[in-house]
């Protein structure tokens, strides 16, 4: 079903932690290691994302009347835009509103015009800003079925702190997991603790990421656990379970160092 919630996270997600720079000539390339879009495709690719059906939309010139083909209501510029709401310039530009008094857009390249290189190279390629009237023709306001979901539940892509950088969760458990893939085959090959030391990160409590040289298999179950959202998990549960396992794992890995070596 589609949802709103869904909409404004994965707005976030794109602008404020994937790698996205601006293209119109490589607009869809989602890549969130360093990708290119434009506004539009933007907000097409997150509503997609969060369960919307966007018909032929493709640009800003038809995307206002897909959309209200398909449970969208144009109304009028207020300066009161709701969390979800998507501003729209027929002829130059879309945004979406995120609550707060932020929105969601991408804005232009490097190079100041519609083309450039792959992955947000000025940092603000694509960004999250504070709202203004660009000027908007209209505000399109979704009023079908919208699937709210757990709203005391934090999502996957809430931002935390990893490795001195501002991440999703389900970025920095991921992350979690495939540097355990690479970590046991460097046990596996060498057998060597030195060789492996300070590649892994692990979840605290506190919501902070602490480098430790050693964790074991456990970890890469209770993190693929925590962005399935197993459970309906919370978002400090996510993190304890995680450190858990990393507790729990340390000693997995050192047995398997020593007897390696």
């Amino acid at each position: 079903m589609p949802s709103l919630t869904r909409l404004v996270e994965r707005m976030r997600y794109w602008c404020d932690v994937a790698d996205m720079g601006y293209s119109q000539y490589d607009r869809w390339n989602f890549n969130p290691a360093g990708g290119n879009c434009d506004c539009s495709s933007l907000v097409i690719w997150s509503l997609r994302e969060a369960g919307f059906d966007t018909g032929g939309a493709t640009y800003t010139g038809n995307m206002g009347g897909e959309l209200c083909a398909r449970g969208w209501l144009r109304l009028a510029v207020d300066g009161a835009p709701l969390p979800g709401d998507i501003l729209l310039n027929d002829r130059d530009h879309v945004a979406v509103y995120v609550g707060g008094g932020l929105l969601c857009q991408a804005s232009v390249s490097e190079t100041g015009g519609v083309s450039g290189a792959p992955g947000d190279q000025t940092g603000s390629e694509t960004n999250t800003s504070r709202y203004y009237d660009y000027p908007w023709d209209c505000y399109l306001r979704y009023t079908g079925p919208d699937d709210q979901g757990d709203t005391d539940m934090p999502a996957s892509t809430d931002l935390i702190t990893y490795g001195g950088q501002k991440v999703t969760v389900e970025y920095a458990l991921q992350d979690v997991c495939h540097k355990l893939e690479a970590l046991m085959q460097s046990v596996q090959s060498i057998g060597s603790a030195k060789a492996i030391s300070d590649q892994v990160w692990y979840g605290q409590g506190d919501g902070s990421i602490e480098q430790t040289p050693l964790y074991g298999l456990r970890a890469a179950q209770y993190a693929s656990e925590a962005v399935a959202g197993r459970d309906g998990q919370r978002l400090d549960e996510i993190r304890a379970v995680t450190a858990q396992g990393v507790r729990e794992g340390i000693e997995s890995i050192t047995t398997t160092v020593a007897v390696k070596q």
